[in-house]
């Protein structure tokens, strides 16, 4: 019965897609062959029809261009702010993707898809900001020309000589649901751009006379159309394989050719690339492996074909299966085969009498939906008779050794039962003995039994006994019944454990490939990545692998970390990402290379090169190792494409919350240094002032003001250097022995203009001693009980309150603040971070400080609501305490 059931991979991905865009965005891509086709018209004429069915439009970004057509269809829909970006000393308007994240609406409009965003926006690439919406359920149109389109862009450029930077990948692309070609003919283009419809003036003039050339724009024109063409076909592709419509369906053409080792395969593969050439259709070669085992001559020959076939464009197809006839049918049924390309097949009696004809007559009464091309051969088909192909002796010595006694068991038994049972019934064992023994041998044990017993049942059995003389034709008839009845055993056995063995490679090849993926995902970087590559290809291919990875922009290879790579074996990988074709070892180009090179090519472009050193250079690899090898490299190629992809936007968020610090760090440290400096400034222009310097009073005012202003801007100054030599970890702890009372006084000496006006009051026993750096737990104290002063009003009291404790001791610096929330608690002691409402002034490097100054004396600190019933925070302190020198006590004593 034929298997009609379609390929499970396929309706895997088929439903993966479905799936995937019923949870996202919907996207809709306007496509142009150039600028001025109409693209952002017609967007817009759509995103109206949207709005007039209720739905809520926002035009994220669109550009005009000064059109007055397409700026009027802007009236009536909402245009959301752009946001302002500054960058090189001017000002750039982009999309505000948080915003309309936030926002949510409905639909947005998003032109230009290819352009690249100015630095300090989240994403590199415009496309980028799209897959964010459309991931947060947002329904987006866009537009783009066939020329920012990854796949299209060397294209583009042959035919124009201009060189785009700005593309699209098509990975991008295939999560579109609706594409739309917006057609318009060159001649139509061309009266536009001369009304100045397109371009304005010079500009005008200057396109007309290079991009705007009608040969090109029909070439573009072809280009675009060709596109979406693909696309449609690959659309109805997956809906055949969802809804398991048999196909095909002759919407596009496409054809098929089958490969074998015959040496009459390569004039198949060329006619069909000539017949593919003048429809201008793709077309496949399909290579069937029935699980025999190839000669080395077929093997080279077989590469050889399959070679041509991907020299000349063929996407090559390999199955394993044991029927040709079906490999075909199933194919076809898939990939939408129109079209069979063959020779004309010699003639077999057997093999056609038992398959109804030949392979060329079963494609014809079996495939009436598809057209069959018979290439005419060079020769006439001949008519061959029965052959008989000696099998080659591969059985090992034990299955003789287990058939032998188990045919002596059976004749003994025989033989003990000969005086019950006639000698014909006996026969009839001997048949069973040989049907059992072709239940677990191969053919040539199988064979054996049945001469055996031919000879025993003959000699021992059939009158006159212990002669090989039969007189009767029944017998003779029962003898030869032996050898047929091991012959059918022998061909079905034969072709049971060959079905055993493809399901069999098929079940290791699926396993294989799931544990490669399993590995691939739990993979976490892209030297994990590799070294998965590393490990399947040394021990499934005996060979020493090296990936080689190329730069993102040059696809320059990176140099080899294997020390005995030639200069030679890296030009050889050099030209492979340059040409995007396999060089060295094994292969037509640049053979004498002692190591075979493998592009690596993701879904953008060629990501690197595997390198293979072979162990045994005289044996090649056989077409499933390359197959599977192939399989495998592009998995992992689009793995670590993905991984590059997201390091690349990870990077982008770096940076642009790099440059938010940076942008808030400028200016808080240029507020901080200004308002001394201004108050620095007014104040000695003041005091040049011979009235001022009459007035006793102002002068005292400016001059508190000129100490208040030099002490802000020095611990401003204090701080920076304080948190630079932090993080370079070339702040040095001076230890030495200090009561607390001379840190307590310290502080107050230097706060006394800010706490001018405030009660301070110190709980406690001063007399502590504690060892520590002075300087810098002064510095940490001030700190503390200045923030206690901003964020508390003034006139209230602060309270510093020491504890000694076993082996520590806490310092308590207490306010009566309106406190810090709870979730704020540990974000506080972050560098640059300021609480929400904070009062002007500071740039959020207090804290920090202090924490690290405190962990620095294998200390630590905490901030919480005050314990003692009243309202404000309390900041705690605790140092480790360690047992006072004697000479100190002494001198205390």
């Amino acid at each position: 019965m034929e298997d009609r059931r379609p390929n499970a991979e396929n309706l895997l991905i088929a439903i993966s897609k479905a799936e995937r865009n019923e949870q996202k965005g919907r996207l809709r891509v306007f496509v142009g062959m150039c600028p001025g086709v109409g693209k952002t018209f017609s967007m817009l004429k759509a995103a109206h029809e949207q709005q007039k069915r209720g739905v809520e439009v926002l035009v994220g970004i669109v550009e005009t261009h000064s059109r007055p057509d397409t700026e009027a269809l802007l009236d009536g829909l909402e245009i959301f702010p752009r946001k302002i970006i500054p960058y090189k000393g001017t000002k750039l308007a982009e999309m505000d993707l948080d915003a309309l994240l936030k926002k949510k609406p409905r639909l947005v409009l998003v032109d230009e898809l290819a352009h690249t965003n100015t630095p300090g926006v989240r994403h590199k690439k415009r496309y980028q900001d799209v897959e964010e919406l459309l991931e947060n359920g947002i329904h987006v149109y866009t537009t783009i020309n066939i020329q920012h389109i990854e796949s299209r862009n060397d294209q583009v450029s042959q035919i124009t000589g201009v060189s785009v930077r700005e593309t699209v990948p098509d990975a991008f692309l295939d999560q579109a649901d609706q594409i739309e070609v917006i057609d318009l003919s060159p001649k139509e283009l061309l009266q536009r751009l001369k009304e100045g419809k397109v371009y304005l003036g010079d500009r005008a003039e200057q396109a007309a006379q290079n991009f705007f050339k009608e040969e090109q724009l029909l070439a573009l024109r072809e280009l675009s159309l060709r596109f979406i063409a693909e696309r449609v076909d690959r659309d109805l592709n997956t809906q055949m394989t969802l809804k398991g419509i048999e196909g095909p369906w002759n919407t596009n053409e496409r054809l098929l050719v089958t490969v074998s080792h015959s040496p009459y395969a390569s004039r198949l593969i060329r006619a069909t690339r000539r017949m593919a050439y003048n429809l201008e259709a793709p077309w496949l070669a399909l290579y069937v492996n029935f699980g025999e085992v190839l000669s080395l001559n077929d093997q080279v020959m077989l590469k050889k074909n399959l070679n041509l076939a991907r020299e000349l464009g063929a996407e090559v197809v390999t199955l394993v299966d044991t029927s040709l006839i079906s490999a075909i049918q199933k194919i076809c049924q898939e990939k939408n085969v129109t079209q069979i390309v063959m020779g004309r097949p010699d003639r077999r009696f057997f093999r056609d009498l038992f398959s109804k004809g030949t392979v060329l007559d079963q494609l014809v009464r079996t495939s009436s939906n598809i057209d069959l091309h018979v290439i005419r051969a060079k020769r006439p088909p001949k008519y061959r008779g029965f052959k008989l192909k000696i099998p080659e002796f591969q059985t090992n010595f034990l299955e003789y050794y287990n058939t032998v006694w188990f045919l002596v068991a059976i004749s003994l038994l025989c033989y003990i039962s000969l005086p019950y049972v006639g000698y014909r019934a006996l026969g009839s064992v001997f048949l069973l003995a040989i049907l059992i023994v072709a239940s677990f041998a191969s053919f040539g044990p199988i064979f054996f039994a049945a001469g055996i017993s031919a000879t025993v049942w003959n000699f021992v059995f059939i009158p006159p006994q212990f002669t090989f003389v039969i007189r009767e034709w029944q017998d003779t008839m029962m003898v030869f019944s032996f050898f047929v009845t091991a012959l059918v055993s022998g061909l079905l056995t034969k072709r049971i454990k060959r079905q055993e063995k493809i399901l069999s490679n098929r079940e290791e090849r699926a396993r294989r490939f799931y544990e490669l993926g399993k590995k691939i995902a739990d993979a976490r970087s892209i030297p994990e990545i590799l070294l998965v590559l590393h490990d399947v290809v040394e021990s499934q291919f005996a060979s020493e692998a090296v990936a080689l990875l190329s730069d993102l922009k040059s696809r320059k290879l990176n140099k080899p970390k294997r020390p005995n790579m030639s200069e030679e074996e890296f030009a050889v990988a050099q030209w492979v990402v340059d040409n995007k074709k396999s060089a060295g070892w094994s292969t037509q180009t640049l053979s004498a290379a002692n190591c075979l090179c493998l592009p690596m090519q993701g879904q953008k472009g060629m990501i690197g090169v595997l390198v293979l050193y072979p162990k045994n250079k005289a044996k090649e690899l056989s077409g499933d190792q390359e197959n599977f090898l192939d399989t495998v490299i592009t998995q992992v190629s689009i793995a670590v494409e993905r991984l590059q992809f997201s390091e690349e936007a990870q990077e982008g968020k770096i940076y642009e919350a790099s440059e938010k610090l940076h942008q808030t760090l400028l200016n808080s440290i240029s507020h901080e240094l200004r308002t001394p400096m201004t108050t620095l400034i007014g104040s000695a222009t003041a005091l040049k002032d011979d009235k001022t310097l009459q007035n006793k009073a102002a002068c005292q005012v400016l001059t508190t003001e000129l100490i208040q202003s030099v002490h802000r801007l020095n611990r401003v100054v204090e701080n920076l250097l304080d948190t630079s030599r932090l993080e370079k970890g070339s702040l040095q702890l001076k230890k030495e022995w200090f009561e607390v009372n001379d840190l307590v006084k310290e502080v107050l000496h230097h706060l006394q203009v800010e706490l001018e006006g405030r009660e301070l009051s110190v709980l406690g026993d001063r007399s502590i001693l504690l060892e520590g750096d002075f300087r810098l737990l002064s510095h940490a104290m001030v700190n503390l009980v200045l923030n206690a002063t901003k964020y508390s009003s003034s006139g209230t009291p602060i309270v510093i309150e020491i504890n000694r404790l076993s082996h520590q001791l806490r310092l308590s610096i207490k306010d009566c603040g309106s406190g810090i929330p709870e979730n704020f608690r540990q974000m506080i002691f972050e560098k640059f971070f300021r609480l929400p409402g904070s009062p002007a002034g500071g740039i959020g490097l207090g804290l920090s400080i202090v924490k690290s100054i405190v962990e620095l004396h294998q200390g630590q600190i905490s901030a919480q609501q005050r314990l003692d019933g009243y309202s404000g925070t309390q900041f705690d302190i605790e140092l480790p305490v360690p047992p006072t020198p004697t000479i100190l006590n002494k001198v205390i004593e």
